[in-house]
Order: structure tokens, then C-alpha cells, then sequence
């Protein structure tokens, strides 16, 4: 992974990119500036992309038009299953920067089995950003893919602690983060819709959102609100304890935690794409604040 920062920057936010993730976000309002991401890389607590999958792959068994592969190689952070893609840890190259934006690629790598790349856009555009990404595939054979991104939000950037606002269809239940096939409607998702602020080591858990709704981050000091491609139907939020606690994570993706296996047994909705040969495919998450 390559370690290099770049900086964008417009008259009303600067962006700090880490290889390729944001190391910060820091938004200039009312003659104050609000770093509204944290960073902490020995905990692995930056924002990150997720790619050619989201999330954790049970076991890492992985079937697929070209056969039946092991993803267990992709496992940055120690867990019992493969988890976030394999373009966490790998170089990127920039394509293209401004001082307002910048394009980054790389390749995919083992053990993912299909040739192909990813190229990360960012753009900063008065009071909002802007992330793009877009994956190619480069085999012979249709590749099935999921995408997002893994912001890590400060739960205080003054005052008070921040509240989410989003609107939920389901919840998937999982046993020991792995979603089976039930999909369930807690109560939380009623608060969900008013507002919430859920405490640390609470929650790490996939909703499927309603389709073209925004999820808000909500600070006494400001909201920002995520508005992401239609593709990005799921939106997992983490929790962490201590010594992560004063974080939270509200990831949007195209897909729930599992996906391929879950698609694999005829799950309906999970949110598992496709990409033809030569083709490519692409999302993107903006957020505005105010």
C-alpha cells in the first residue's frame, strides 16, 4: 500500500488522501473548521474503498462462472474470514489530479481470479464531495462484483455527539457477522427514520435502505447528507468499542455482507453485480453538508 498524501481543496473544504483512502475531510463553516473523518492506521481506522467485494466472504468460498476459488489470501485485518476486497492494501496510481480532484487506479490482484481494475474519483464541488468508483473488467468471463466505501465518521466534531438519520427496509440477521437468509424489521429502524445515536459497541450490522433514499449525519455543528447511485441499496454501520469508541462507521454499498454465497443459494436481494467482458461498471456516493 502506498502512503503518499494528496491534498484537494476547494474555498469551502480540504481532503486529505491517503494512498487510497480519505484521511480527512475537513469542512471550513462559520469561520471554523470541522474535521468531520477519523484516522488511525495502526487500528485500521481510515475511510477506505472496498472492492471487487464488500465486507467478509464466509470462509472465503467464492464459486463463480469461472469456477470455485478460495478468497482467504485477503485478509488485512486478521479475522476468520476474507474481508473488504483486495484493493485495501494495494498501490494505487494517479491518473489525474487538480487542486480540486483526483483520479487513482489499480489492478486487480490474487486471489481474486478475474483480470480487471478500479479507478477511484474524487472531486470536491462547492459544499459537497464527490466519490466515484468504477470497476473493468478485463477477463473472459462475466465477473460478479460488489463496491463501497468504509468512511470513518468522528462522532463529535464540537459539542455534542452526532445522530443518523437514514430510511430502512430490513435489517439482514446474521450469526457471528455472517447474514443467513432472514430479513428482519427491528425497532430501531422506526428510530432510524427520526434520528438516532447508537452507542459504541452496539452495533456492526447490514440494512438494505430504501431505494434513491439519503442517509444524514447530523452534528449540532452541521449535517451532512450521503446520496449515493441507486446500486448502492445497502448501508452496514459499525460501532467500535474502546479504544475506537469516540468512531463510527456508516458505509455505503452495493451489497449486503456475503453476497456471493447468499446469491449462490437464490437469496433475493443482495445486492450482487455484474460486469460483462470489456465492459465496465460504476457507482458513486456524494455528500453535501450544510
Amino acid at each position: 500500500m502506498n502512503t503518499e498524501i494528496h491534498k484537494i481543496k476547494n474555498d469551502l473544504a480540504e481532503v486529505e488522501i491517503y494512498g487510497s483512502a480519505m484521511k480527512s475531510l475537513k469542512i471550513f463553516k462559520d469561520s471554523r473548521e470541522y474535521n468531520v473523518l477519523g484516522f488511525d492506521e495502526q487500528k485500521h481506522a481510515f475511510s477506505f474503498i472496498m472492492a471487487p467485494w464488500v465486507n467478509r466472504i464466509k470462509d472465503g468460498k467464492f464459486s463463480c462462472p469461472k469456477g470455485d476459488f478460495d478468497l482467504s489470501g485477503s485478509n488485512p485485518f486478521g479475522i476468520p474470514h476474507p474481508i473488504h476486497g483486495t484493493v485495501l492494501t494495494a498501490n494505487w496510481k494517479v491518473i489525474h489530479k487538480s487542486s480540486h480532484s483526483i483520479s487513482i487506479s489499480t489492478d486487480l490482484r490474487s486471489p481474486w481470479p478475474y483480470s480487471g481494475s478500479v479507478l477511484s474519483k474524487v472531486s470536491l464541488n462547492d459544499n459537497s464531495i464527490k466519490q466515484e468508483l468504477i470497476i473493468k473488467n478485463e477477463d473472459e468471463h462475466i465477473m460478479p462484483f460488489s463496491m463501497g466505501w468504509h468512511p470513518w465518521f468522528n462522532r463529535k466534531i464540537g459539542s455534542a455527539e452526532l445522530s443518523l438519520i437514514f430510511n430502512g427496509n430490513y435489517l439482514w440477521k446474521a450469526n457471528e457477522q455472517i447474514p443467513n437468509s432472514e430479513k428482519i424489521r427491528p425497532p430501531l429502524l422506526d428510530q432510524a427514520v427520526r434520528g438516532f445515536s447508537p452507542k459504541p459497541g452496539t452495533l456492526d450490522d447490514c440494512y438494505r435502505i430504501a431505494d434513491n433514499s439519503s442517509v444524514s449525519l447530523c452534528w449540532p455543528e452541521l449535517t451532512l447528507e450521503m446520496n449515493s447511485s441507486q446500486e448502492c441499496g445497502h448501508l452496514v454501520i459499525y460501532t467500535p468499542p474502546e479504544p475506537l469508541a469516540d468512531l463510527i462507521c456508516v458505509e455505503p454499498q452495493t451489497s449486503t455482507v456475503n453476497c456471493f454465497q447468499l446469491h449462490e443459494k437464490s437469496v433475493s436481494d443482495t445486492g450482487i453485480l455484474f460486469v460483462e467482458p470489456d465492459h465496465d461498471y460504476s457507482i458513486f456516493t456524494e455528500w453535501v453538508w450544510v
